[in-house]
């Protein structure tokens, strides 16, 4: 019992210092509305003639928003020294990637209730979509960390996070112009999500699937983050 309570301490501490920073950085909280904010202005510019029922901009607020926030704060704390901090004074990766996440899900939730108020979420039942979408939004947050662990720098994080972020949200899409890449919108969590949304209907192969991106995606948080490696980093930083 004192284990777990010094474990929900180590987090909720991770979790303030993040939610502290979020409020102190507009250029960042701006990020987190981005897209349901410009939804809305389209919908209000364009009227009926803006036929979209939200899906592309619900997908890309789940994979750019946490995978670019994410990446950018283990970048910058990797650079600050911030990380070095934490981890010697006991913080683990899993405690660490946790306490991000739920400082960060708040936000990425204002969002999605932004899409439900402006009518983006209208054509497809918004409740087990939600769901969906907030696993595709941890997968999201494991792949940024990944990013902003790998990166030397903060500089570095956008040349790369971008890229691998346009290429899980169009991937999908590619079997508009190629039939022989379906696979893409059935195996990957994008095109699962995407999917979903389309169709308003899902099947235990999603969830499969999902479940199976999750849990590599997870492998491989878990191996970029060993925390013998971690320590043996910051150490020679």
């Amino acid at each position: 019992m004192y284990r777990i309570k010094k474990i929900g301490k180590r987090i909720s501490a991770v979790s303030y210092k993040q939610f502290i920073d979020f409020t102190r950085n507009k250029k960042m909280l701006l990020i987190f509305f981005i897209f349901p904010i410009l939804y809305i202005v389209l919908k209000v510019v364009a009227g009926k003639e803006f036929g979209s029922d939200g899906s592309s901009f619900i997908l890309m607020h789940s994979i750019l928003v946490p995978l670019l926030i994410t990446a950018t704060i283990v970048a910058e704390e990797k650079e600050k020294g911030t990380l070095k901090l934490l981890i010697m004074s006991g913080v683990k990766a899993y405690e660490y990637f946790i306490g991000i996440a739920f400082s960060m899900m708040g936000f990425i939730i204002a969002g999605m209730l932004l899409f439900e108020l402006s009518g983006a979420t209208s054509s497809f039942d918004a409740v087990f979509v939600a769901l969906f979408t907030i696993l595709a939004d941890i997968i999201s947050m494991f792949i940024g960390a990944v990013i902003g662990r790998i990166t030397a720098n903060q500089t570095n994080v956008g040349p790369i996070a971008v890229p691998v972020t346009l290429l899980i949200f169009f991937a999908p899409m590619l079997q508009q112009i190629k039939p022989e890449f379906t696979f893409l919108s059935k195996y990957l969590y994008s095109g699962i999500l995407l999917k979903i949304m389309s169709t308003c209907t899902y099947s235990h192969r999603d969830i499969f699937w999902m479940g199976v991106n999750f849990a590599m995606i997870l492998i491989l948080f878990l191996l970029v983050f060993n925390t013998k490696n971690l320590i043996k980093s910051v150490s020679h930083s």
